[in-house]
């Protein structure tokens, strides 16, 4: 029979033998109650929760917590104290408040994690081993590398403080690769995914499709940045200013888009989304869609093929999106139809022959 208990601090250990331990502490810093031995973590942690079913085991722990004391903040000197150390920092206030959360979420697994281990401990090269199982233990490669990306920040910020000497997370091989910025949304996707969207989700995948902006800059623009012909908005991430024409299917979004806020996207409450709220009420309508494979950062890339059938250049639309003229040129051969692409240049060439001679572009295209 399995109990869960609450408030327990738990450590692995792999053993001299292959074998890997898994402790259970009453709490941070308290005394060892349990352990469990297997030949794997999985196993280990069913041999410790078989051990906490007893009844000897139980006292053990509610004698332990009936003499807890108040005790100070967790020294440094262990993993606990290191990450609050660090989300008290300068360091990580200067962090913008999403990335604080995402730091937070992963430091808080670390902490659960290895929370009792002696900081000292991650100057022996063997616990790379320990973090690469814990790494592998995440739902998902991406967020394995995120855990041990965040982690080596908070080592990075330790040594600078000459906290540690500790480089843990330098032997570990990030396993997730993928670009992202080859991914476009189709007409038939957009349509479909648009069908299964409240109007208030709709108004923000539309706007994030036209205008190529990331989603926290989106739900922070204001009113205020429109103007008849353009919306000029510093963005968060690179701190420049975005100057995005206002094109007729721009004008035609913005122009149905009720103003009941100082912000131009709204919940169905009125207010202002938040990155959270936006995000899980994207990611139902997508599954209601049955759509997988693409993300809302994909709309970045589809705002390039509907930029590219305008008569902005790539320099243009690289300046609109925040990448380089080498990206948004390989995201154009690939998606973009050639002869759009073409169509689009005799067009303009036939404007430009236009404005010389003064003869009309249809009767160029018939000379």
């Amino acid at each position: 029979m399995r109990v869960k208990v609450t408030g327990l601090r738990t450590a692995t250990k792999r053993l001299a033998d292959g074998k890997m331990a898994y402790y259970a502490y009453a709490y941070q810093g308290g005394p060892l109650i349990a352990k469990g031995i297997g030949h794997d973590k999985e196993s280990a942690r069913a041999d410790l929760e078989a051990a906490l079913a007893r009844t000897d085991i139980l006292g053990r722990l509610s004698a332990a917590r009936d003499v807890q004391d108040i005790r100070p903040a967790p020294s440094i000197a262990y993993i606990e104290g290191l990450v609050r150390g660090f989300l008290k920092s300068p360091e990580f206030e200067k962090l913008k408040a999403r990335t604080q959360s995402d730091y937070r979420h992963y430091l808080e697994d670390f902490r659960t994690e290895f929370g009792d281990w002696r900081t000292a401990l991650f100057e022996d090269p063997r616990t790379a081993q320990d973090l690469a199982d814990w790494r592998d233990s995440a739902p998902g490669s991406r967020t394995g590398d995120l855990r041990i990306s965040i982690v080596s920040r908070l080592f990075s910020w330790a040594r600078s403080r000459g906290i540690t000497t500790a480089r843990p997370t330098d032997a570990l091989e990030r396993i997730y690769s993928a670009d992202r910025s080859e991914r476009i949304w189709t007409d038939a996707e957009l349509k479909t995914l648009l069908s299964h969207c409240q109007p208030t989700l709709g108004w923000a995948v539309r706007l994030a499709v036209n205008t190529g902006l990331r989603q926290g800059d989106l739900i922070a623009l204001p009113w205020s940045a429109t103007t008849d012909i353009s919306i000029r908005w510093r963005t968060s991430k690179r701190g420049k200013d975005a100057i995005i024409p206002i094109t007729p299917p721009l004008r035609e979004l913005l122009a149905g888009i009720p103003k009941r806020s100082p912000v131009i996207l709204t919940s169905s409450t009125g207010r202002a989304w938040t990155s959270d709220g936006l995000r899980s009420s994207f990611t139902r309508a997508r599954a209601d869609a049955g759509i997988e494979g693409l993300t809302w950062h994909d709309f970045r890339g589809t705002a390039v093929t509907q930029l590219a059938k305008t008569r902005l250049t790539t320099r243009d639309i690289a300046r609109i999106i925040g990448w380089s003229e080498t990206r948004v040129e390989q995201i154009m051969t690939r998606y973009v139809s050639a002869d759009a692409l073409a169509q689009d240049m005799l067009k303009r060439m036939a404007g430009e022959r236009h404005l010389q001679t003064g003869c009309k572009p249809d009767e160029i295209a018939n000379d």
